[in-house]
């Protein structure tokens, strides 16, 4: 039995190695998302980290450190005031009904029921009745649903904030260790070294485009949505940014509806100074994004809107919210990588 095992060694040794990676991500998979995610990020910014280091004259450690802790305060602190606005709206549910968005929303239901009252009085025709029992039903059951994924969100911080921890420890590791995992990817590529470094730019681009693209300009739209919900005193100014930031990664909806929304709220609420000014707001900021990428990101592949709906979306629903940014990726790598691919078939 031994003799046939050594005459076959190289097969027992892929075998070995496939039972030994199958256990590998078997015990990280909870950690799949994370330590995905601090791949990403880990190749989107490490010529990011190069440039920060080149230019001030830091070491790149210290460039590392720094821009993860900006990075973390970035993200976290609006996340937190976020997540404390939720905390006190299910710890005090009297009160929900005096808050400024419920109020500004059952204006907005009046709003309409009052002109589908109009078109019932010149019709004849009851439109409002029904429409009235409709929408309180339908806010009735928004409410229920909201409030129940915000009670299961808390209820998963803990496990969020071990990704969290997982995600920057493993993002600092591979930043420190660059040279070292780009050394074991040279090593160990099926590839000649002229494709695989062909194919790690590809990748590299394709994060970083997805970072700066999708994450930095986000950022700045919900920053300029969330300062004029501010300044014109429509909606919660942390909920109003952090919802901006995360629906501004999907295309073709973007964060301007956010603000057009706000608008609506504002003029149906008779305060028109303040629905003007946002829809100044709304109109800046669906319109920086083609402002500032080409500056951001230079030249990238051009991809249909429905395209990058679907596939952001789609990625949303397969892998939760990881998937606003992994779907952005997996999209870029498709266009990026399948002409080289193909062109060696």
């Amino acid at each position: 039995m031994m003799d046939i095992l050594r005459s076959k060694s190289t097969l027992v040794r892929w075998a070995l190695l496939v039972v030994l990676i199958a256990a590998f991500l078997f015990i990280n998979w909870p950690f799949l998302g994370p330590l995905v995610l601090a791949g990403i990020f880990a190749l989107g910014l490490n010529d990011f980290i190069n440039t920060i280091s080149r230019k001030t004259k830091l070491s790149r450690n210290s460039s590392i450190t720094l821009t993860v802790l900006a990075g973390f305060a970035i993200f976290w602190i609006p996340i937190t005031l976020a997540i404390y606005r939720i905390v006190v709206h299910i710890s005090q549910p009297q009160g929900i009904e005096t808050d400024r968005i419920v109020s500004q929303i059952h204006n907005l239901k009046e709003f309409v029921l009052e002109y589908l009252k109009k078109v019932s009085d010149w019709t004849g025709t009851d439109v409002a009745g029904p429409a009235r029992g409709m929408m309180e039903n339908t806010m009735q059951k928004t409410g229920e649903m909201i409030f129940n994924y915000s009670s299961q969100f808390l209820g998963q911080l803990p496990a969020i904030f071990l990704a969290s921890f997982v995600f920057t420890i493993v993002l600092i590791v591979l930043l420190v260790k660059s040279s070292d995992v780009r050394e074991l990817v040279m090593k160990y590529s099926p590839f000649n070294s002229e494709a695989t470094d062909n194919l790690v730019e590809v990748f590299k681009s394709s994060c970083s485009v997805t970072l700066f693209s999708t994450l930095v300009i986000g950022l700045i739209q919900a920053s300029i949505i969330g300062i004029g919900s501010l300044i014109f005193g429509e909606g919660d100014f942390w909920l109003v940014l952090t919802v901006t930031f995360f629906v501004s990664f999907i295309p073709v909806i973007g964060a301007a509806p956010v603000g057009f929304l706000l608008a609506v709220l504002a003029f149906i609420g008779g305060r028109t100074g303040s629905g003007v000014g946002l829809t100044i707001v709304a109109i800046i900021a669906g319109t920086i994004d083609n402002i500032l990428k080409p500056f951001m990101v230079g030249k990238e592949n051009k991809i249909n809107p429905v395209v990058g709906f679907t596939c952001v979306v789609g990625a949303i629903i397969m892998m939760g919210l990881p998937g606003l940014l992994i779907g952005p990726v997996i999209m870029n790598l498709f266009v990026g990588l399948s002409p080289i691919l193909i062109k060696d078939i």
